[in-house]
């Protein structure tokens, strides 16, 4: 919350001063260091190896790039690069630093292709933003094919200055090499005329003492010009969107009048101006922060003043101060610790503070696994003639997307991938949407297509449209997941026999399938079908999966296994990938993803809107979202062996999603011990352990299913597994689960899945909480409120909506999720 910081009694200590973070990673051949997290204004020591390469370097403003410090050699693989800071006569620890790296250990087939972003580009654009490019990369752009801008030892994410301007209809296009390596092209971005007049731009808050100014609303590759108090400052260059510029004439006086305009053709009309005053330093108040977990020895800044020094203190003594986006504290935080974080604008100080608890789990937002964009991506119809299904006639056809030399249809596979060997394959299944006409379902998973073919993967979609009008219910499944092995059959024929585009590209050890709706309980079935030879699932995704029974139901014969289940599933009510979950046997690890706000069809772009009645949707953007980095994480560690396991533990969040509606059960498939499952048989009275389970002070605790069966405690419970029902009627009622003697669990998780139990009244504004605790051998016991590690989620209450079209009976969910 926030907090006044008058009367706070902060206690400052000027020795607390944070080591710098260098931003990595840092790769070999590199000659441009970048630094952020130092006081603005505070000078930069440099250090390899050992060694202090650049002492003194003035660090100026941290917003917004931090300081980019040029290297008086290339960097060479394995050596440390650190950072401090000096300020006020106090110098700062050695930052944490990053290892110089190999890029081509990480990037075997050469570096990522940039990305022109933002895109579009307009007639007369001045400057281009480029990102995806590895940190001390040459960046360079071409227009009409001739170079027209480039920066040799490039950040991230660079701004590249133009000359001459763009032309009308000009074919733009990015380009990097790290160590003399290339990377391919960008996407083509071909220049288009702006909308006139452009906008009038907008200030951000200017503060008494800054020296920078925020500008948004510009347009890319636009010039604009900042007046302060009636004098010129600049023109100044951007590539749209939010720009931060340097003002001359010293700090900024409360009350002082800016002006700001915008232009791309000297040719164009005069554009609105923006106008603003600087506010006094009582207008300044507290950043804004991201979530602290216990043993954080970083604090995460999500908004503050481009001007801004920060300052942080745990439990009111001071523990870090520089710049955001992330600072060095000098002591990890502990449980229940209480941080305050302001931030200082030259004189002035946050009116306000944020003040934060920590929190045993409050999982840091990481990148989003569907953002790896290493090469072009080529497309292609697949076609394989007409072949019979049971007793009908249909095609082995669908559409594929693979990594290719430039992204057009057809285009050559990208080769420098094919020398490395051949590349895995996921394939996709759709399920059944309208018959009259016939709806070109598998066509409405290109984006996910895409995403995997840019990581370096062949992503098929398979035409299962005939059998739509065939009706049926575990025969239609085994007919859709029949056209998905005689797809993989013709992709193993086109591998063997030397097709020009595919021939000996393919890898059938590393097969994912990924099917939705029908498609989901044809994606279980396909590994209790197959006999291809040399063809070996890893991974299946079933997505708002049916289960018409066409298979054993218990998901098995592969490591990985992941179901997404749409909360508001308007059209597989029961949610079956519940079943799926609960009886999977998966030898990595099984997932559950519960996704509140989610509907069936916006998942699949060719379906409509499924659900009506005024529910509270995300729209279908967000929810394709979901699938992708949930999708691209699953099959990134199954099928590239790069560990993203901790995105479906719920350990780190993928950024750009609305993770907040994801409730996450998981299982590994080897390694934990299970104290109790509760499907053993043995009544509530004994563990899986076996060892006695008691319960006392007024607990109420017994076996039910958890299902839509007899033996359920009610009809609130979706899956196919046995709980326990725990009804506490006094405070203080407990339930003992006995350990296995000796049981050694220091350093270990306990982890259970759990769920607030729906009673048929209505759904209470608050989730119901309870206490875990580890007793000792002593008798001592120590408790940890559930709530510390993100707390039960609050049942789904359909009644309130008006779903009478789906429903006849009552279908409020019940749904465990795992702390």
């Amino acid at each position: 919350m926030e907090v006044p910081t008058k009367g706070l009694e902060l206690r400052k200590d000027p020795r607390a001063i944070s080591p710098p973070i260098v931003v990595g990673p840092l790769y070999q051949c590199g000659t441009v260091v970048q630094v952020r997290g130092y006081i603005p204004q505070a000078t930069l020591d440099l250090e390899i190896a050992g060694g202090v390469v650049i002492a003194g370097a003035p660090g100026g403003f941290p917003e917004p790039n931090g300081a980019i410090l040029p290297l008086p050699s290339a960097l060479v693989k394995d050596r440390l690069v650190r950072a401090r800071q000096h300020f006020g006569g106090v110098t700062s620890d050695w930052g944490p630093g990053e290892t110089v790296r190999d890029h081509t250990v990480d990037y075997p087939a050469g570096p990522p292709r940039p990305v022109i972003n933002p895109a579009p580009v307009f007639d007369c654009g001045s400057r281009t933003g480029v990102g995806n490019l590895l940190a001390g990369a040459n960046v360079w752009i071409t227009a009409a094919g001739a170079e027209v801008g480039r920066v040799n030892g490039a950040i991230p994410h660079q701004g590249v200055n133009v000359a001459p301007d763009y032309g009308p209809s000009q074919d733009v296009l990015a380009w990097s090499d790290l160590c003399g390596d290339p990377s391919p092209a960008s996407a083509t971005e071909t220049t288009q005329l702006a909308a006139l007049p452009l906008p009038a731009p907008s200030f951000e808050d200017v503060i008494e003492g800054a020296q920078q100014v925020v500008v948004n609303g510009l347009v890319n590759g636009c010039r604009f010009m900042v007046k302060r108090s009636g004098a010129d400052q600049g023109p100044f260059r951007s590539w749209g969107g939010r720009t931060v510029v340097t003002v001359g004439g010293g700090p900024i006086g409360a009350g002082e009048p800016f002006e700001v305009w915008q232009w791309l053709c000297p040719s164009d009309p005069q554009n609105p101006h923006g106008t603003t005053t600087a506010f006094p330093c009582t207008h300044l108040g507290a950043p804004t922060v991201g979530p602290i977990q216990d043993g954080d020895t970083v604090v995460t800044l999500l908004g503050y003043d481009a001007n801004a020094r920060i300052q942080v203190f745990i439990n009111l003594m001071q523990a870090a101060d520089g710049s955001g986006p992330v600072l060095v504290v000098n002591r990890a935080i502990h449980h229940a610790d209480t941080v305050h974080v302001l931030q200082m604008v030259g004189p002035c100080v946050s009116a306000t503070a944020q003040e934060i608890r920590s929190a045993c789990v409050a999982p840091p937002v990481w990148g989003n696994p569907a953002w790896l964009n290493l090469f072009p991506v080529g497309f292609q119809t697949y076609d394989g003639g007409p072949v019979m299904v049971r007793t009908n006639t249909t095609r082995i056809h669908g559409t594929v997307y693979y990594p290719a030399e430039r992204d057009a249809e057809g285009a050559p596979f990208y080769q420098r991938l094919a020398k490395l060997g051949p590349v895995p394959m996921v394939f996709l299944v759709h399920g059944r949407h309208g018959t009259t006409p016939p709806t070109p379902s598998y066509l409405g998973y290109d984006y996910l297509q895409r995403q995997l073919a840019q990581m370096g993967m062949v992503a098929v979609s398979v035409d299962c449209v005939d059998t739509d009008a065939w009706g049926g219910a575990a025969d239609n499944i085994h007919d859709r997941a029949e056209l998905v092995l005689r797809s993989i059959a013709f992709f193993q024929n086109l591998n063997a026999t030397g097709d020009p585009l595919f021939g000996g590209h393919l890898d059938f050890g590393r097969v994912g399938l990924m099917g939705h709706s029908r498609g989901g309980d044809a994606v279980v079935t396909v590994p209790e079908m197959l006999t291809l030879p040399g063809v070996v699932i890893q991974a299946v995704l079933a997505l708002a999966p049916v289960n018409f029974g066409s298979s054993s139901g218990r998901p098995h014969g592969y490591p990985y296994f992941l179901t997404i289940l749409p909360a508001y599933d308007g059209d597989v009510v029961d949610l079956s990938g519940a079943t799926f979950y609960d009886q999977a046997t998966a030898s990595g690890f099984r997932c559950q993803l519960f996704v509140e706000h989610a509907n069936h069809n916006h998942f699949n772009r060719q379906w409509p809107d499924d659900t009506g009645g005024g529910l509270a949707l995300m729209a279908r953007p967000a929810q394709e979202a979901i699938l992708s980095a949930y999708g691209c994480a699953l099959f990134r560690h199954a099928l590239l062996g790069q560990n993203h396991s901790d995105y479906f533990i719920g350990k780190v969040q993928p950024a750009g999603v609305h993770f907040d509606s994801v409730q996450h059960s998981f299982a590994w498939g080897s390694g934990p011990t299970t104290v109790d499952h509760f499907d053993d048989g043995n009544t509530i009275g004994q563990n899986s352990l076996g060892r006695p389970n008691t319960q006392a002070g007024g607990m109420a605790a017994d076996e039910f299913r958890f299902a839509q069966a007899g033996g359920s405690f009610n009809g609130s419970f979706f899956g196919n597994t046995t709980g326990m029902v725990a009804s506490p009627r006094d405070p203080g009622g407990t339930f003992r689960f006995e350990l296995a003697v000796p049981a050694p669990i220091a350093g270990r998780e306990l982890w259970v899945r759990a769920a607030e139990v729906y009673d048929f009244k209505a759904a209470p504004a608050m989730a119901t909480s309870f206490e875990i605790g580890v007793e000792r051998g002593s008798g001592a016991r120590t408790w940890l409120d559930v709530n510390e590690v993100g707390g039960l989620a609050l049942i789904q209450d359909r009644r309130s909506f008006d779903l009478a079209q789906w429903y006849a009976t009552d279908k409020t969910k019940t749904m465990p999720k795992t702390l």
